[in-house]
Parts: C-alpha cells; structure tokens; sequence
C-alpha cells in the first residue's frame, strides 16, 4: 500500500521529449584539430560558436565536454562502414558518430519534426505502420 502514492503520481508525469542531432567528425587529431559536423533533422553544419566561428577541438572528449556544457547528453555511440570491391582489390571507411538529445518542450520537438520532412506533409502518412 505504500507504493500505491509513487505509483499514482508517476503516472501523473508527462512525456519528456527531446531534440536530437547527429555528430560526425573530420581532421586529423595531430595536425588541424578534430572539426565537429552538427545534423539537426533540416541541415548538417560545421559546430560554430555563438559569434559563427568554427570550433576545432583537439581530441573528441573535448568536443564532448563542449557540447555537454551546452545541455546536450550522449544518447548513442555508433559507427556505420562502407566498403567497395573492384577487380580483386577491396576498400572500406568506418565513420563514427554520436546521437546527442537536449530536453525539449512537445512543441518544439513537434516543430523539429515538422522542419526535418521535406515536402508538405500529408497527414495519411502520419501512421509509420498502416
């Protein structure tokens, strides 16, 4: 019975929701710095501090931390690989990315998904499974 109180009142809690970007990387760590590419859902920019200057980090847990000071949380660390195959010979690249998320309110989760589709959407093709 005592659990009856917590029980009500989570369910009582809203739906969090979150903006998400995708981070990808080039550069070199020894030379010109590690440059951080943003996918927010419309474009993919190069990370540019508020006065529009590109940001080059030196290692990727800078480029982390930074973006953690800005709100941002680690959601997921991945790396997809692409490969070729020609006349015997073989060739492939790794690029890692993280998917970073920042609370948000429904709105402007609703608007960021509005802002991603290209096109006019067409309210039929709101259901991913039909």
């Amino acid at each position: 019975m005592v659990c009856l109180p917590l029980f009500a009142s989570a369910q009582a809690m809203e739906k969090q929701y979150y903006i998400y970007n995708i981070v990808t990387f080039s550069g070199s760590l020894k030379n010109e710095g590690l440059m951080v590419y943003l996918d927010d859902g419309k474009t993919i920019e190069k990370l540019k501090d508020s006065k529009g200057n590109k940001i080059k980090f030196n290692t990727p847990a800078a480029a982390l931390m930074y973006l953690y000071s800005l709100g941002w949380e680690l959601y997921v660390n991945g790396a997809t690989t692409e490969g070729v195959m020609y006349g015997g010979n073989s060739a492939s690249e790794t690029t890692s990315y993280w998917i970073i998320r920042k609370p948000c309110t429904k709105e402007h989760f609703e608007k960021a998904v509005e802002d991603g589709i290209k096109g006019k959407r067409d309210e039929d093709e709101d259901t991913l499974y039909k």
